[in-house]
C-alpha cells in the first residue's frame, strides 16, 4: 500500500509540473535586451571623453571594435542624436550609430549567453553628450540543467551582470575621468537606485578570454 501511495505521489507531482506555465521539462531560448541612454555634462575636451569611453568598454571587453567618425558638418547640434534599433528581432538587432562622436562594437563569448552583441555610441550636443547603450542575446532557460545553470551563474556570472557591467563601466569611467555630471534618461530593463554612481568594481570581468 505504501510503494502504491509513493507511487502514485511521484506520479501526480510529475503530471502537475509537466502542465501549464509551470513545466519544468521542456527547455527554451529567450532573448534578453538592455538600452541605457545617459545624459553626459563636462567641460572635459572632446578627446578626451572618447579616451574615457574606450577605457570603460575596454574593462570587460579586451576586442570591442571602436571608431571616432568624422562628423558630416562642423556644426554641433542643440538636440543629441539616438541610435536606432534595426528591425531583425531578439539580439541581431544591434543599433546603428550614425551621426555618432565615438562608436563602440562587440560580439563577447559570455557563459550562459549566445550571440550577445554590444553597441555603445557617443553623441555630442551643444551642452553635453549622450551615450547610448544597447545589449541583446539569448539564453537557455527551463529543462532539466535549470538549476546547474543557475547554480553556475552563482559562482562565474551571469550573461545579464555581465552586460549591465560592461555598459555601467564605460559611463562610470567617463563621469570618473573627466569629473562629469551624469544622469540616466532611459532604461530597459528599469534599474534601481543610481549605480553608475557608483566606483566601478575591478576584478569582476566575467566573459570568456
Amino acid at each position: 500500500m505504501k510503494r502504491f501511495i509513493l507511487a502514485a505521489a511521484v506520479g501526480t507531482a510529475l503530471a502537475g509540473c509537466s502542465t501549464g506555465a509551470g513545466e519544468i521539462f521542456a527547455a527554451q531560448d529567450r532573448t534578453i535586451e538592455y538600452v541605457r541612454v545617459f545624459d553626459i555634462k563636462t567641460d572635459a575636451p572632446a578627446p578626451a571623453v572618447v579616451r574615457a569611453a574606450s577605457e570603460g568598454i575596454s574593462r570587460n571587453i579586451s576586442n570591442a571594435t571602436l571608431a571616432t567618425p568624422l562628423p558630416e558638418t562642423a556644426e554641433v547640434l542643440d538636440q543629441p542624436g539616438r541610435f536606432k534599433l534595426a528591425d531583425a528581432p531578439g539580439a541581431a538587432r544591434g543599433p546603428s550609430c550614425d551621426g555618432a562622436t565615438w562608436t563602440a562594437k562587440a560580439r563577447p563569448d559570455v557563459r550562459g549567453g549566445q550571440d550577445m552583441h554590444i553597441v555603445a555610441c557617443l553623441y555630442a550636443y551643444k551642452t553635453g553628450y549622450h551615450l547610448d547603450m544597447y545589449a541583446g542575446f539569448r539564453k537557455k532557460e527551463g529543462g532539466w540543467l535549470e538549476w546547474p545553470r543557475r547554480a553556475t551563474g552563482m559562482v562565474l556570472g551571469t550573461p545579464e551582470k555581465f552586460a549591465e557591467k560592461t555598459m555601467l563601466d564605460v559611463v562610470r569611467t567617463i563621469r570618473e575621468s573627466t569629473k562629469a555630471q551624469v544622469a540616466l534618461v532611459e532604461a530597459k530593463p528599469d534599474v534601481s537606485g543610481a549605480p553608475w554612481l557608483e566606483a566601478a568594481p575591478a576584478g569582476t570581468q566575467v566573459s570568456k578570454p
